[in-house]
């Protein structure tokens, strides 16, 4: 899979989101369906008549009272290009976008993100994770997810996404997305 598809599947994950199986029928052909889940991740998959169905890895974030805040979609790249997967976040409308997203995997140091836009679905941030950043989720335990509220600019909130199954989860993944058409 190409960066190019990759960032099709993204925006197509991000307008699935706000408009519902009624786009996805229309303009695609299918619905997004929950293929195999492995651990905190599910696979997610795109029904389509005309060639295989696109995956990705999905994990809905919770904030600290249970509540669905963000959610994060992993997409496999092709072998040989800059990035090892791609990974779109997308986080709530209130979110104070100059304060960026901040990403951090285990202990590591965190690393801030920039937002790309918003939809009525969320506020969206692209990232280009490299093969170390990909081998630390691999061999990590928990990524936490800070954003701000546009609300409270002195306060942020940290979200918790498991990387229980990542990635058993990434090999499906990828597995999946390499599949002939059947």
């Amino acid at each position: 899979m190409t960066f190019g598809t990759v960032l099709r599947m993204a925006a197509l994950a991000v307008a699935l989101m706000a408009a519902g199986p009624a786009f996805a029928q229309a303009q695609t052909g299918g619905n997004t369906y929950v293929k195999e889940t492995h651990g905190a991740w599910e696979i997610r998959c795109l029904e389509r008549q005309d060639g295989p169905d696109p995956c990705q890895m999905f994990q809905r974030l919770n904030d600290a009272n249970g509540t669905p805040t963000a959610e994060v979609n992993l997409f496999s790249i092709a072998p040989g290009q800059a990035a090892a997967a791609g990974m779109v976040v997308v986080t709530p409308l209130e979110t104070l976008l100059q304060a960026q997203l901040g990403l951090q995997i285990d202990s590591a140091g965190a690393k801030r993100y920039p937002f790309a836009w918003c939809t009525e679905a969320g506020c969206i941030v692209r990232i280009a994770l490299t093969p170390a950043e990909l081998e630390a989720m691999k061999k990590g335990n928990r990524a936490s997810v800070t954003i701000v509220p546009a609300a409270a600019p002195n306060s942020s909130v940290v979200l918790n996404a498991s990387l229980s199954g990542f990635t058993a989860a990434f090999n499906a993944m990828q597995a999946a997305n390499a599949a002939p058409a059947q």
